[in-house]
């Protein structure tokens, strides 16, 4: 599901189903992966969480206590810089001369218009923004409604305790990396993306509390039906907002295997399953990762 997939307050934001798990209450959404000297954590995530989600599973909180350093898709802390935010605008807005009507052509944005007006949304105040940041801004307003806050994401709340704890914290990528995934796909990519993400907004109130349970109960295969239904009809989305970025973390991951040291790596939940994700291309290497 892309509203879990990579979100870092308005930007981004996570397949099929290749590895067999359990549904029920002894799993949870982390794997582990074993060294010669050590283990790498796997945490698949929820980047907006309700203050009501928590506390963490025990299992899930032993595994950031066994951990020396943390591990995400970006540093958080990278955001709040200056430069990072007039980045993240700047790709935001669409040229000059260029306005969301024009991208979506009329057929398309009066059908994105409609079913924004059905969430309580007026399309129009994103007219001079890129279809991608439209999307995801107003699927983070309607999560937002609905008690969701990106400081009461899984990541947020293992940073504050990184820091606190004096554990290291770092990133698999740059925030730049995420904005140029957006940047990168075509004008006409970014309006189906925006159109499908707006078909899918009447039931979000619902999908996302089946969400929660599923991530609760390490559920790939809810995830996996989920992914296929948003991004598998798709793929050129499936394989830039997922696959290419799985390939370049995967050796990045793998070299933690030659540490001492204890590693938590925490991604969205939908880049540890399916075909093409982290599992998967671990597995190919002859890595095994057990979920716990």
């Amino acid at each position: 599901m892309r509203r879990t997939l990579s979100r870092w307050g308005l930007a981004l934001c996570g397949l099929l189903l290749c590895v067999t798990a359990r549904a029920d209450t002894a799993l949870h959404s982390l794997w582990e992966l074993h060294g010669k000297h050590n283990t790498v954590y796997l945490l698949g995530s929820i980047h907006v969480l309700r203050p009501s989600d928590y506390p963490l599973a025990p299992v899930v909180l032993q595994a950031y206590r066994d951990a020396k350093s943390v591990l995400m898709e970006v540093n958080l802390e990278e955001i709040s810089s200056e430069q990072v935010q007039a980045e993240m605008l700047g790709s935001a807005v669409l040229p000059e001369g260029k306005t969301l009507p024009d991208v979506l052509g009329r057929e398309r944005y009066g059908r994105a218009d409609a079913l924004a007006h059905e969430v309580g949304v007026e399309l129009s105040l994103f007219d001079q923004f890129a279809p991608w940041f439209a999307a995801e801004a107003i699927s983070q307003l309607q999560l937002t409604q609905l008690g969701f806050q990106p400081q009461s994401g899984v990541e947020m709340y293992f940073m504050d305790r990184a820091r606190s704890d004096g554990k290291s914290v770092a990133g698999l990528e740059t925030v730049h990396d995420q904005i140029s995934l957006f940047q990168n796909m075509s004008l006409d990519i970014q309006a189906e993306y925006l159109l499908s993400s707006l078909e899918q907004a009447h039931d979000l109130p619902k999908e996302v509390d089946a969400m929660v349970r599923a991530w609760q109960r390490g559920d790939t295969q809810w995830f996996a039906a989920q992914l296929q239904s948003e991004l598998g009809k798709d793929p050129r989305l499936y394989q830039s907002v997922l696959v290419a970025r799985n390939r370049k973390w995967v050796p990045k991951i793998e070299a933690l295997l030659d540490d001492d040291r204890n590693y938590l790596v925490i991604v969205g939940t939908g880049h540890l399953v399916g075909q093409g994700s982290v599992i998967d291309l671990l597995k190919k290497d002859g890595i095994g990762a057990t979920q716990r």
